[in-house]
């Protein structure tokens, strides 16, 4: 199968058929937290990450170590963390997608770190939200599985701008989390299917 990206609309297709990405299949959980928040704050939280993510692609693709000023602790941060957990990089802004449950997903890092397959994802907010984190990272496990890619674990590597990260593990599975994205995407199938009549 063909998964195609198209940045400019964030549409991912499957062998030329629109799929759903992790995002969108998740909104009533990001509505639930962001929807009362200004849309320039949110704006402007969205810029902040795409920017230390492409710097971080350049870092680890090409070893590119260039950033804006204002956005230097972020990379800095994220060099702390390749020093104190030496990586293989296995995948970077890897795109993924559910063979049977047809949903796409862009996957920050796919890395070995002490022999272990771990999937990461990066957060430049000011807090993590556990409620949305578990089930982002479930699905974008369950993608990979789809595929025959198994990994051992999973964890939110949350960069900040005076270079220090955290590092937050959240297993292997969640039987909670995978349950929650399966009922999102039962939700927005549901909505897609009368949208189309």
């Amino acid at each position: 199968m063909n998964l195609t990206f198209e940045s400019d609309t964030h549409t991912y297709k499957l062998d030329g058929v629109v799929i759903p990405s992790v995002t969108q299949v998740m909104k009533p959980l990001s509505d639930a937290l962001y929807k009362s928040v200004d849309e320039n704050i949110l704006g402007v939280a969205a810029h902040r990450g795409s920017i230390v993510h492409e710097s971080i692609e350049d870092y680890l693709n090409h070893g590119i170590d260039d950033i804006q000023p204002e956005y230097k602790g972020y990379l800095d941060a994220f060099k702390a963390f390749e020093h104190d957990y030496p990586f293989e990089v296995v995948g970077v802004e890897m795109r993924t997608y559910h063979e049977l449950l047809r949903y796409a997903g862009t996957v920050d890092l796919l890395c070995r770190i002490d022999g272990k397959l771990i999937l990461i994802d990066y957060k430049t907010s000011a807090r993590i939200n556990e409620m949305l984190t578990g089930v982002q990272l479930e699905a974008y496990a369950s993608s990979l599985a789809s595929n025959g890619i198994v990994i051992d674990d999973k964890a939110i590597l949350h960069l900040k701008d005076n270079g220090k990260y955290t590092l937050k593990w959240y297993g292997k599975r969640s039987s909670e989390s995978i349950a929650v994205f399966g009922a999102c995407l039962t939700i927005y199938n549901h909505i897609m299917k009368f949208k189309e009549e």
